[in-house]
C-alpha cells in the first residue's frame, strides 16, 4: 500500500509539472513592391511556503519533495497570484531546490541502493529539475509541444544548462535500476530532444515503443523530433499512433496540427487544434496555433478571438499578444496594433521583430516619424534584417526622400542580391528622384 500511494503521489505531481517550448521562426521574403506580412510570433497577500520538518525514512522524504515541488509549481503557473511575479519566480525556484535537497537526502542516505524508493526518487528529482528551470505553459509533457510559427525564442541559460545535465544524470542513474521502464526512456528521450541530440532521442523513443508497442507518450515524443528533422509524414504518422492509443490526448492532437500547418494543410490544423481544445479547455499554446492558422487564412476575426482566449488564459504569454497586434495590423486596427506590440517590446526590447511591427502599425497610420524610428531601431538591433531595411526604404520614399530611400535598398541588395523586392523598389525610387 505504501508504494501505490508513492505512485499515486508521483504520478499527480509528475502531471502537473510540464511545459511545452517553443521552436524558432522562418522568415521569407517580401513580395516585389509590396510590404511583406508581419512576422508572426501566448492582489492577495503574499503566502508564506510551509516548511516540513526533514523525515526519518524515505517514503517522508519524497512526499516533502512532492509538496515543495507541486508549492513551486503553483507559483509558477500563476504569479499573479502574489505580490509580484520577480517574488513569485524566487519563492518558486526556493521551493523546487528545497524539493531537490529532500530528494538529494534520499539517493544519498543509501546511493548504492535499487529498491522502488531510490527509482521514484532519481525520476522525481530529474523531473524538477527540469520544471524548475522550465516555462510552464501546460501541464502534461515536458518537451512534447511545439508552438507554430512564434517569433520569440528563448535560448537556454547555463542555469537550465546544468539542470538539463542534471536531470539527465538522473534518469540514467533510474535506467540502471529498471532498464526496462517505457517511461523513463521517455523521459530521457525528451531530455535529449531538449538539448538537441536528435538521434539519441530517437533510439529512446524507439526503445520505449519495443518495451510498450502502445506507450502513447513515446510515440508522441517521437512524432516531435521528426518534425524537428521536418518528417512531417512521420511526425503525423506518430502523433496518429499515440491518438490511437489514447483518444483524448490533447498534446497529440496539438502536435499533429501542428505538423499539419507545417505542411499547408491548414484546415486538418484546425481540426486538431480545436480537438485539443476540446480536450483541454485551457490549453493555452493550442488556442494561440489555432489563431495563427485561422490568420493564415484570412480569418483574422477568429484569429483575435482565439489570441484573446490565451491572454486570458495567460496574461504574460507574450506571443499570444504579438500575434494579436499583427492580426489587428491586418485589420487595419493600427492603434490596438500598437497596444499589442508595446506590450511584446517591453517584454522583448532586444527583438528586432517587434520593432518592425511597431514600425508597419505606424506607417499604417501615416505617422512617418515614429514608423522610420521603429524600422531604424530594428536595423540597429539586427543589421542584417533585410525586411526592415526594405521597409524603411519604403517609408522614406513616402516621406519623398529618394536618396534615402536608395541607401535602403541597395543595403537589401549587399545584403541579398536577388531580392526581386529591393530590386524593384530600387528602380522605382531612381526614376522619381530624376
Amino acid at each position: 500500500m505504501k508504494n501505490l500511494y508513492v505512485l499515486i503521489i508521483l504520478a499527480v505531481f509528475l502531471a502537473a509539472c510540464a511545459g511545452t517550448p517553443p521552436t524558432p521562426p522562418q522568415e521569407q521574403p517580401p513580395p516585389p513592391q509590396e510590404r511583406p506580412q508581419p512576422e508572426e510570433l501566448a492582489e492577495e497577500p503574499v503566502e508564506e511556503p510551509v516548511v516540513v520538518e526533514p523525515a526519518a525514512d524515505p517514503q517522508e522524504f519524497i512526499n516533502n519533495a512532492i509538496a515543495y515541488a507541486m508549492k513551486g509549481n503553483d507559483l509558477r503557473q500563476h504569479p499573479d497570484s502574489y505580490e509580484s511575479k520577480a517574488l513569485s519566480e524566487a519563492l518558486s525556484k526556493a521551493l523546487y531546490d528545497k524539493a531537490i535537497e529532500e530528494l538529494t537526502l534520499v539517493i544519498e542516505n543509501d546511493p548504492e541502493s535499487v529498491d522502488e524508493y531510490m527509482f521514484n526518487a532519481y525520476i522525481l528529482r530529474a523531473r524538477i529539475a527540469f520544471a524548475s528551470v522550465s516555462d510552464v505553459t501546460h501541464v502534461e509533457d515536458e518537451f512534447s509541444g511545439i508552438v507554430y510559427n512564434a517569433i520569440i525564442e528563448d535560448k537556454p541559460s547555463e542555469e537550465q544548462a546544468e539542470r538539463f545535465a542534471n536531470a539527465m544524470a538522473d534518469l540514467d542513474k533510474a535506467l540502471e535500476i529498471n532498464p526496462e521502464d517505457a517511461q523513463t526512456f521517455t523521459r530521457r528521450g525528451r531530455v535529449h530532444a531538449e538539448n538537441g541530440d536528435r538521434e539519441s532521442a530517437i533510439a529512446d523513443f524507439n526503445k520505449a515503443i519495443e518495451i510498450d508497442p502502445e506507450f502513447p507518450r513515446a510515440f508522441n515524443g517521437r512524432g516531435n523530433v521528426h518534425v524537428q528533422n521536418d518528417d512531417l509524414d512521420s511526425a503525423i504518422a506518430d502523433f496518429s499512433e499515440a491518438i490511437k492509443f489514447d483518444p483524448e490526448y490533447a498534446e497529440a492532437f496539438h502536435n499533429r496540427g501542428h505538423a499539419y500547418a507545417l505542411k499547408g494543410d491548414i484546415d486538418r490544423a484546425i481540426a486538431d487544434f480545436t480537438q485539443a481544445i476540446n480536450f483541454d479547455p485551457e490549453f493555452t499554446i493550442a488556442y494561440n496555433n489555432r489563431g495563427l492558422a485561422y490568420a493564415a487564412k484570412g480569418d483574422n476575426a477568429r484569429a483575435i478571438a482565439d489570441f484573446d482566449k490565451a491572454i486570458e488564459l495567460e496574461p504574460e504569454y507574450i506571443r499570444a499578444y504579438n500575434n494579436r497586434g499583427n492580426a489587428n495590423l491586418r485589420r487595419r486596427d493600427f492603434d490596438k496594433a500598437i497596444e499589442d506590440f508595446n506590450i511584446v517590446k517591453e517584454a522583448h526590447p532586444d527583438s528586432a521583430p517587434v520593432f518592425n511591427n511597431l514600425g508597419l502599425a505606424y506607417s499604417g497610420k501615416n505617422d512617418r516619424a515614429n514608423a522610420i524610428e521603429n524600422f531604424s531601431r530594428a536595423i540597429q538591433l539586427d543589421p542584417n534584417y533585410i525586411i526592415a531595411w526594405n521597409n524603411r526604404g519604403l517609408e522614406h520614399a513616402e516621406n519623398n526622400d529618394f536618396r534615402r530611400a536608395i541607401a535602403d535598398f541597395e543595403a537589401v541588395l549587399r545584403l541579398d542580391r536577388d531580392n526581386a523586392a529591393a530590386r524593384a523598389n530600387l528602380a522605382e525610387a531612381r526614376r522619381l528622384q530624376r
